[in-house]
């Protein structure tokens, strides 16, 4: 944990979701434990072959994308959020 209570992610290549549930039917984020909650997106690629594809937990924003060039990309959230301050 650090200072301001929040575990650092130790690989920045660890997948934002996993299979879950008797089945493994469902989807867990690993950041916020939020489980089936959850968007997925696919497009035509702006390559110009392939999908472009974004799976996005709709609890904390942590997303996982593919597409044809980069390949695999994962996105964490804060989680926690960070608090709200007003501003003067």
């Amino acid at each position: 944990m650090t200072s301001t209570g929040r575990r650092p992610r130790s690989d920045p290549d660890e997948p934002i979701f996993g299979v879950c549930g008797p089945d493994g039917e469902s989807l867990r984020c690993r950041i916020c434990a939020a489980v089936d909650e959850h968007a997925v997106t696919e497009l035509p690629s702006m390559a110009g072959y392939g999908e472009d594809t974004d799976v996005r937990c709709t609890r904390c924003g942590s997303a996982e994308t593919t597409d044809p060039i980069f390949g695999w990309r994962a996105k964490p959230a804060t989680w926690p959020p960070l608090p709200q301050h007003d501003q003067p």
